[in-house]
Formats: C-alpha cells, sequence, structure tokens
C-alpha cells in the first residue's frame, strides 16, 4: 500500500510540472530581425527537471523583443536562443531566464 501511494506521489508530481505536451521548440512572433545582426548563443540553465520547466523558460525569453527562436532541454540542462543583438543580448536573456526560476550558469 505504501509503495502504491508512493508511486501515486510521484505520478502526480510529474503532472503538475509538466504545464504543457508541447516541446520547447518555439519560434517568437515575426518581428523586424535584422539577418545581419543575428546570433546564436547557447545557456547553461540549472534547474530544469521536465517538459514544464522547458515551456517556462521558452515562453519567459519569447517575451523580449528581437528573439527569433528558441530551445530549451531539461535532459541537457541548455538552452539555445537565437536573436538579433541589435534588440536583446545575453545579459537580458539571462534574466528572462532568471525570472522565470531557473539559473543560467553560463553562456557561449
Amino acid at each position: 500500500m505504501q509503495k502504491l501511494l508512493y508511486f501515486l506521489a510521484i505520478i502526480l508530481l510529474c503532472a503538475s510540472c509538466s504545464s504543457g505536451t508541447n516541446k520547447a521548440d518555439a519560434t517568437s512572433e515575426t518581428q523586424a530581425i535584422s539577418l545581419e545582426h543575428l546570433t546564436l548563443v547557447k545557456f547553461e540553465v540549472k534547474g530544469m527537471t521536465c517538459e514544464g520547466c522547458e515551456n517556462a523558460i521558452v515562453k519567459s525569453i519569447q517575451k523580449l523583443e528581437g528573439i527569433q527562436e528558441v530551445t530549451a532541454s531539461h535532459t541537457t540542462g541548455q538552452s539555445l536562443v537565437k536573436f538579433d543583438s541589435s534588440l536583446a543580448s545575453p545579459a537580458l536573456i539571462s534574466e528572462a531566464i532568471s525570472n522565470a526560476g531557473y539559473e543560467v550558469t553560463g553562456f557561449e
């Protein structure tokens, strides 16, 4: 009986952490993004444990101006962001990730 309760608790935890079933590959709305300023940065993110975490990071970054593409992976602990460097910066993106409740431990 105790094992069953433990199993149900794990299922409920996983269900509550997954706020959606979409993969964390998404693009932001069409914006006036300069191709000459397009930059790809990989962020090392601590604290992601599920697809819900990935979605939270993607949505937070997509709110910024100049974001073209965002992916996040809890399995690798990374988020890749393609953005117009004249409209956004790694510091702004790091702040958006932090505001979503995760820690950026580095970027390149």
